[in-house]
């Protein structure tokens, strides 16, 4: 079964679950609420209530946002390409496998971003030639974040620092940004 069916039965699985809970709950209280018109008497079946519906709720959410976040994104794909990236103040040092600062990413291959920080917390974000963002991660000193994406449409992307990482974050020349070529 694929991400997105294993996704969509996860949701009809808890949809019709919390249903079927909450209309029991429901068939068991109209017998106390018809004797005297009081509703629910017992707190804790209440209680119960309202913890399997808004934890029903809550795995819902959960079940239909996490398996579409970015880091299960290209997981057992084998990157064509592995681009090194520095940031620092105020600029974006990138390089290849073979340290070469001048590269061309191949459209349509899955490329693996290796991004870190020598100094204080950045934005690595990429834009596509439209000024679109495309995708984006953290670069932390001491930590390096894998960022894996296919460029599917040839042109200039470029990267632009989203964290204010000092006072010459926007002052310096570059204004904290680099680009690269998809062909």
């Amino acid at each position: 079964m694929k991400g997105q069916e294993f996704v969509l039965v996860l949701f009809l699985v808890c949809a019709i679950a919390i249903s079927l809970i909450s209309f029991l709950i429901y068939k068991s209280t109209i017998k106390a609420s018809s004797e005297d018109g009081a509703g629910i008497k017992n707190p804790l079946k209440k209680r119960l209530y309202f913890l399997l519906l808004w934890g029903g709720v809550l795995i819902i959410i959960m079940s239909v946002t996490i398996p579409k976040s970015p880091y299960f994104m290209y997981t057992e794909q084998t990157p064509t390409m592995v681009i090194n990236v520095q940031a620092m103040q105020y600029a974006f040092i990138m390089t290849d496998e073979t340290e070469n600062p001048t590269f061309e990413i191949p459209a349509g291959k899955m490329v693996e971003f290796r991004v870190t920080s020598n100094d204080v917390t950045h934005g690595f974000a990429v834009y596509n030639p439209n000024n679109v963002l495309v995708t984006q991660t953290q670069a932390m000193p001491g930590y390096v974040n894998k960022l894996r994406w296919v460029f599917d449409e040839p042109g200039k992307y470029n990267i632009l620092c989203t964290e204010f990482c000092g006072i010459g974050h926007a002052t310096q020349t570059g204004s904290m940004r680099s680009d690269f070529i998809v062909k």
